[in-house]
């Protein structure tokens, strides 16, 4: 296994990761977050069909992480991400225009394949890249990400409330286009041929595999989130878009804030049983009480949620960067990546509908019972050494 630690980079190439994560974040919360009242109030889509809807954009992913991430270590990233951005542009200016479902779900779909193929791309790019100060890089790279959800939340939330969907949507689809050009700044990176068995080898292993169960687990409520929380805000809480835009970007601000003080002054100071436990403790809490139908009440859940997110966020990347050798950490990645996807497409499955039949809280709810039940798969797997020496 590899030493967090990499070659020393460029600072173009160590900092244009963090620049492209804030516009992809701001593009994706833009329209994430939002779009499901679009889904049911101007196009009449059934919860069901929302739920599917963002579950084929999960199911996209499960088909294409793994083979975009051998990809990234064995051929040119520019090509990925050039590509991804196309695809993006494409499929978003079809939401805007699409009425009926099934293009609509093709469309969706398409989107998601070119926001997980740019993820992917600019991911490996990051683990290739980090620098000698490897912590930083990667709670740079993930501050920005959530500086460009809190921005998306507010950006999304005033041009849907002015202009509408339809037509926001289609403005929105010139974004990715404008970040062709950017592109051509990043230089290229040392390609390296492995067999695929030896991303199977890296896998397999103790460490590895109960890192990748509780972070399945986790990700369940990714799912509620995308298919109930726009619903719980606009309907339960009674905000309109402006609104929604400001008590999402909050609850970013606060995320990061946390990547950034957590690289620069709490790794490695907590204990790995005590920091997993805190992570999850305040996620799963905020989840659940953030449903208390009074926005002030409501919000401060939700800010408590956030920060045990951003505490999962960045020690997800960090394992990532610890767990797996640099010539092949594209590939190990993305099935990291994968199984995250995974869980937000199970989540997606089982709280779209639950929301639409019981009511948008019950998905946050039930969610963050799951994620308060990790606490004790958290304390059997770090106490048992000889499975997760690696991962603590």
């Amino acid at each position: 296994m590899s030493s967090i630690s990499r070659p020393q980079a460029s600072s173009a190439l160590d900092r244009l990761p963090s620049f492209f994560i804030y516009a992809l974040s701001l593009l994706m919360s833009g329209v994430y977050f939002f779009l499901p009242l679009y889904l049911k109030n101007n196009l009449h889509f059934s919860g069901l069909q929302i739920g599917v809807l963002y579950a084929a954009a999960s199911l996209n992913a499960l088909l294409v992480t793994f083979p975009l991430g051998v990809a990234g270590d064995r051929y040119p990233l520019l090509q990925i991400l050039r590509g991804a951005l196309i695809l993006s542009a494409l499929c978003l200016w079809g939401l805007g225009y699409l009425t009926d479902y099934f293009p609509y779900l093709a469309a969706f779909w398409g989107f998601g394949l070119g926001l997980q193929a740019f993820r992917i791309a600019l991911d490996t790019l990051l683990f290739k890249s980090a620098g000698a100060d490897a912590i930083r890089s990667l709670a740079r790279y993930n501050s920005w990400r959530m500086a460009g959800m809190m921005t998306g939340t507010l950006l999304g939330g005033l041009l849907f409330h002015r202009l509408g969907f339809d037509v926001s949507l289609q403005l929105l689809a010139l974004a990715p286009l404008l970040l062709l050009a950017p592109t051509y700044r990043l230089p290229r990176l040392k390609m390296h041929y492995s067999p695929l068995r030896q991303y199977g080898r890296d896998f397999l292993t103790r460490p590895v595999l109960f890192f990748s169960t509780w972070l399945f687990l986790f990700c369940l409520h990714w799912g509620a989130e995308t298919t109930s929380y726009g619903l719980f805000l606009r309907e339960r809480l009674g905000l309109d878009l402006q609104g929604m835009g400001l008590y999402m970007a909050v609850e970013f601000a606060v995320l990061a804030i946390t990547a950034y003080v957590y690289g620069r002054f709490w790794y490695g100071r907590l204990s790995p049983l005590l920091f997993l436990s805190l992570a999850l403790l305040t996620s799963g809490l905020g989840h659940i009480f953030m449903t208390i139908p009074q926005v002030g009440i409501s919000l401060g859940w939700r800010v408590v949620h956030g920060f045990g997110d951003a505490l999962i966020l960045m020690e997800s990347y960090t394992t990532i960067a610890r767990l797996f050798q640099v010539d092949r950490i594209g590939g190990n990645s993305s099935l990291i990546n994968l199984v995250s996807v995974s869980g937000s497409f199970v989540g997606a499955l089982i709280f779209g509908p639950l929301g639409a039949g019981y009511g948008y809280q019950w998905p946050l709810i039930v969610s963050g019972i799951f994620t308060l039940a990790l606490i004790p798969l958290a304390f059997w797997g770090l106490r048992n050494k000889s499975s997760l020496h690696r991962f603590s």
